[in-house]
């Protein structure tokens, strides 16, 4: 297994960082144990390689590969004055890229001196406007350049960078889409997962979505290549689908996100909670936090969406990471997240903690009358300090428009008007 990707340039290519995301989350793919398997000495990164180290490792890792070689590259994609596919490294200058990147015609020469029976290569570059000027519809021309006797090639080459990533996001978008089939598995498909199978997704996925598809060509069988187990396999060990909140759900949702981070199927586990609307909104947001930072940004996005998330989704995934980032690093209330809040000299923790999560589930892109839904939600469970608490918070908002404001000031008076109904009963909290 060789993964390479250039996501930082010298001479004036525009930097791509989500490549850098690629090449990592592709190697903690293949080597997780329950999905690739493989060891460090056998899954070989290679990150920001200048032209001539990039040449010379993959040719030498390729010499190494005897049985199976998958070969990964992400970055620019550039057209030579004679129509080759140019792949550009950290040290290729795109006015001198003949002489500076890397020929496609290199990196196949390496790819089919390797002993390796079976050979896959799998291209994830996006192509300058130039280029694409001198590419015109010559796409079966540049296909043909990355055939391989005995591989199977794997392609996505959107025209642009805004359809290679979207800014701010931790993988290119072919190659995110690549690790969430990976991670998660094919419902449909058998214990293990093949390179056709998860072409075939990831067309079904991509051309869905209107993102550029990818493009396959294949000899012989390599295509039957199993590339990781399939962790959505239903066989005669299924993965164990969500029940709903058990308990108190917010004690239950804390239990399942420790348990994510140690095991795959645990993993599963949280995704399929996270798109199970028994839960209540704010432990599916908690949810959708560690399924970030687990990088299952199509899983993210779904359940986002499926909230009632208005607008641009991937902007409101943005905002909830800066605001987990400032909360870790213990600086929000100094952020510019914070301005528009009416922090003031406050130092209640209750005040505080109820401005901390209007602050979270304004930066979620949740309507107004959703996020009143879901902190009144925190009631039934017992919650109706903190519910209060929450909602306070929401008013703190300097810039709230009017209707949102007499909305939110509508559900604390429903709010209070329902805690004044309630018996007394020892030890409650209202």
């Amino acid at each position: 297994m060789v993964l390479v990707g250039t996501a930082h340039y010298r001479y004036g290519l525009p930097d791509i960082p989500p490549v850098a995301g690629n090449v990592d989350g592709l190697a903690r793919i293949f080597r997780d144990p329950g999905l690739g398997g493989l060891g460090a000495d056998t899954c070989h990164t290679l990150a920001d390689p200048t032209r001539d180290l990039a040449i010379r490792q993959i040719a030498a890792w390729c010499r190494e590969a005897e049985d199976v070689l998958v070969v990964y590259f992400s970055g620019h994609g550039l057209i030579g004055e004679d129509g080759e596919l140019l792949l550009a490294c950290e040290d290729t200058d795109p006015d001198m890229s003949e002489y500076t990147a890397l020929p496609i015609s290199l990196l196949r020469k390496a790819v089919q001196a390797s002993p390796a029976r079976t050979r896959v290569l799998i291209l994830d570059c996006c192509y300058s406007g130039r280029a694409i000027r001198a590419l015109g519809s010559a796409e079966a021309d540049l296909l043909g350049q990355v055939e391989l006797s005995g591989t199977y090639t794997l392609a996505s080459a959107p025209g642009d960078l805004q359809s290679l990533f979207n800014e701010g996001e931790r993988y290119t978008v072919f190659t995110g889409e690549l690790i969430d089939t990976l991670r998660n598995g094919i419902a449909e498909e058998g214990s293990l997962l093949s390179v056709g199978a998860v072409y075939r997704h990831l067309l079904r996925t991509l051309r869905g979505s209107n993102l550029p598809e990818p493009r396959q060509v294949h000899s012989n069988t390599a295509g039957d290549l199993a590339l990781v187990h399939n962790a959505a396999y239903v066989g005669a060990d299924p993965v164990p689908r969500s029940t709903g909140p058990q308990g108190n759900p917010f004690r239950h949702v804390d239990l399942l996100v420790r348990r994510a981070g140690e095991d795959t199927r645990d993993r599963l586990v949280l995704r399929n909670a996270a798109r199970d609307h028994t839960w209540p909104v704010l432990a599916r947001l908690r949810m959708v936090a560690e399924l970030d930072r687990l990088g299952e940004t199509g899983t993210v996005v779904e359940t986002l969406r499926g909230l009632g998330v208005s607008g641009d989704v991937h902007q409101a995934l943005r905002r909830m990471r800066e605001f987990s980032s400032l909360v870790e690093e213990d600086r929000l209330w100094e952020s510019q997240l914070a301005d528009s809040w009416n922090v003031g000299t406050a130092d209640d923790p209750d005040v505080l903690w109820g401005l901390m999560m209007a602050i979270w589930l304004s930066a979620s892109g949740l309507p107004v009358d959703k996020q009143t839904a879901a902190v009144t939600e925190l009631v039934g469970h017992g919650y109706g300090g903190q519910a209060r608490s929450v909602l306070k918070g929401m008013l703190g908002r300097g810039d709230l428009p009017a209707s949102e404001r007499r909305a939110v000031q509508a559900a604390l008076k429903e709010f209070e008007r329902s805690q004044r109904r309630l018996p007394d009963t020892p030890g409650s909290r209202r």
